[in-house]
């Protein structure tokens, strides 16, 4: 019986699709974002959004987490890109400063999350302000 020689292409994808089936493995995942739920306050009030829910699936940990204002209510314009609160220990953003009559409308904050790889994840939360 003679031996099976393999060509030379054949060795060559199959070893390749090893390759790149080995690196697709040892990916790491990107953390998960969650902002929480929306809001919904009245004027006068004071809220807080908790990011505590964001993990890293692949088993590493949030080091940085940033919110910011991405979306205001008409002439509110100047405060997008508002960063609220950031650092490794602001998993919590709280607003201390009551909310006003000029406040009044629909908010979009956004929690970006950075993990020990520095790879990143963003969610949004809606803050409704009412009379």
């Amino acid at each position: 019986m003679r031996p099976r020689i393999v060509p030379p292409i054949l060795a060559l994808l199959t070893g390749l699709g090893l390759v790149l089936t080995g690196c697709a493995l040892a990916t790491k995942a990107p953390p998960v974002a969650n902002a929480g739920p929306d809001i919904l306050v009245h004027i006068g009030e004071t809220a807080s959004c908790d990011g505590s829910s964001s993990v890293d699936l692949d088993g590493g940990e949030i080091v940085f987490y940033r919110w910011t204002v991405a979306a205001v209510p008409e002439g509110r314009e100047d405060r997008v890109g508002s960063i609220l609160a950031e650092g490794a220990d602001a998993t919590i953003c709280n607003l201390d400063h009551p909310l006003g009559k000029e406040d009044v409308g629909e908010w979009i904050i956004e929690l970006e999350v950075t993990d020990d790889e520095g790879q990143s994840a963003t969610d949004d939360l809606m803050l409704v302000v009412v009379p």
